[in-house]
């Protein structure tokens, strides 16, 4: 079943998937929490701007709005994912979350993680009138979880830090002309090899990476202020030139910046 259950303020959607070809997974980000556990194999797990090692027994935590994309060196995998409204994660642990994003190892947890999304995947596949709520209080029961034994959870171990760095760089000046060179030579390496080692280890272009986080600041600031003009937000993001944002934007979500500001206000009730 892939269909998601969506209702007024809330959306849920399950998935496990086994060696498709479709798990080689696409650069996104989304209005949703991501949870995706890694039943077998291993995957490279680009989330903002750190890079993790993820192996089978892991779960990966993933809030709203961050940039993230997998990638899985070998062949025999298999995963679950969940993303879900902030409506299915318990008000009392949201505060909490932080220290535990974005990937959590405990491995003496697993059975239990198993068996909780065991429970989530049979009411998802078999839902009833009363599956709303059910789904819900396996959620919560999950979070809580989590929160309840984040004090076992192994530590990971650090990753080089150029990409880190690189990406640091990038977030903090995405408003103003960012170069490659010019990143390269702030970390004090090479734009060869920076460029390589970017591509390599996060599945982005460098200017790819750039579009893609100019684009998703530009989607908040579209949405959060409403009266300022697109080629304004356009600007202030990094683009010089409007028109261009437009066309990379409608090509990323399908539509333009005008009509993501009509479904604004029609969600505000303007």
């Amino acid at each position: 079943m892939t269909k998601a259950l969506a209702t007024e303020g809330r959306y849920f959607f399950f998935e496990d998937l086994i060696n498709a070809k479709s798990m080689a997974g696409s650069k996104h980000y989304h209005n949703t929490f991501e949870l995706y556990f890694l039943e077998e194999g291993e995957c490279h797990y680009f989330i903002d701007n750190k890079l993790y090692h993820v192996e089978a027994g892991d779960l990966v935590l993933i809030p709203e709005g961050t940039l993230h994309k997998t990638f899985y060196p070998e062949k025999r995998r298999a995963r679950t994912l969940i993303n879900c409204s902030r409506h299915y994660i318990p008000a009392d642990v949201m505060d909490k979350l932080p220290p535990l994003l974005h990937l959590y190892r405990n491995p003496a947890l697993v059975p239990q993680l198993r068996a909780l999304l065991g429970q989530i995947r049979e009411e998802y596949q078999h839902p009833d009138a009363l599956s709303e709520s059910v789904l819900t209080t396996h959620l919560h029961l999950l979070f809580y979880t989590l929160v309840r034994n984040a004090a076992s959870c192994l530590s990971i171990s650090p990753l080089p830090p150029y990409i880190e760095q690189a990406v640091a760089h990038i977030k903090a000046h995405y408003a103003e002309t960012v170069t490659l060179s010019d990143t390269a030579r702030i970390i004090s390496i090479s734009p060869e090899h920076l460029s390589r080692l970017f591509k390599k280890e996060t599945g982005f272009g460098f200017s790819e990476y750039l579009t893609m986080l100019r684009l998703q600041r530009a989607e908040a600031m579209l949405k959060s202020e409403p009266h300022l003009k697109i080629s304004a937000v356009a600007f202030a993001c990094g683009f010089n030139d409007s028109n261009y944002f437009s066309e990379k934007f409608k090509r990323v979500y399908g539509f333009s910046p005008i009509k993501l500001r009509q479904k604004s206000d029609t969600y505000r009730g303007i």
